[in-house]
């Protein structure tokens, strides 16, 4: 598989980054993951403004701009024969101060996971919403991917994550919403969650749709009484969830979530 890495497509076997990078050593960096459907990389403007917030954060520099940004996935899509997946892009600090910038594509999509919906538990560590990381895509993930792996574990698909104020905060891979009486909620960027792209595209919905929507601080009670829960991310965009830990839902006696899968 090729990747493009710092102005060069090369082999990811060839790939070099040193090991006193801060971004190896620390996990000092940012990524973005984004959807690509027959070869088009879809909301590439979303992603790239959001890279370049998270890099300011951090005080790096992202050197691509977002056409150039463009030119480089569509040449990485059709030297690695990618049609449907994704393509990712990462900035993490090497030497000397310098911008390590890897794009990389790959093939996971969702399918029969729309048709089934997926099975939620909650995380048992807690999102802190008073994090200097907050709101950016760090790649201190490995929090993410132990309470994702827990989850599977244990047979569910996805974990919620409550902040330290007990309220809910956001799933380990995307962000939650729940429906009640025909009203939409979701948690507040305030409640130390990441502001995903899917997130504010389906909040976008919910207005164009006249479906009333909802941000706030909310208990797990709200996200358990609901008559509907679903999840969202750049990959899967809406998802339906069919339980929350003993929690079950219909999914199949679902209506704002059909409303608005079907605009997607």
């Amino acid at each position: 598989m090729k990747i493009f890495m710092n102005d060069a497509y090369i082999e990811e076997s060839e790939t070099r980054i040193t090991p006193f990078s801060n971004g190896f050593m620390y996990g000092f960096g940012a990524f973005e993951t984004i959807r690509v459907r027959n070869q088009q990389v879809l909301y590439l403007g979303q992603h790239h403004k959001r890279m370049v917030h998270a890099c300011s954060v951090l005080s790096l520099k992202l050197p691509y701009s977002i056409e150039e940004c463009e030119a480089i996935i569509g040449k990485l899509l059709r030297l690695n024969v990618v049609a449907d997946g994704f393509v990712k892009i990462v900035a993490s600090r090497g030497n000397q101060d310098r911008t390590d910038v890897i794009f990389l594509t790959g093939t996971k999509v969702y399918k029969k996971e729309y048709e089934t919906g997926l099975k939620l538990c909650l995380a048992e560590s807690r999102r802190n919403e008073h994090s200097k990381l907050v709101g950016i895509k760090s790649m201190n993930y490995a929090e993410n991917i132990m309470e994702k792996e827990r989850a599977l574990r244990l047979g569910f698909d996805e974990a919620v994550f409550l902040n330290t104020d007990g309220k809910v905060a956001e799933g380990c891979v995307s962000n939650v919403f729940w429906a009640r009486a025909g009203i939409v909620y979701t948690p507040s960027i305030g409640c130390g969650i990441l502001p995903g792209t899917a997130r504010e595209r389906t909040i976008s919905l919910c207005a164009a749709l006249d479906i009333p929507i909802r941000t706030g601080a909310y208990n797990l009670e709200g996200l358990l009484d609901a008559d509907e829960v679903f999840v969202t991310n750049s990959l899967m965009e809406i998802m339906p969830a069919r339980s929350v830990g003993d929690r079950q839902f219909d999914i199949k006696k679902y209506e704002v979530v059909p409303r608005l899968t079907e605009k997607c």
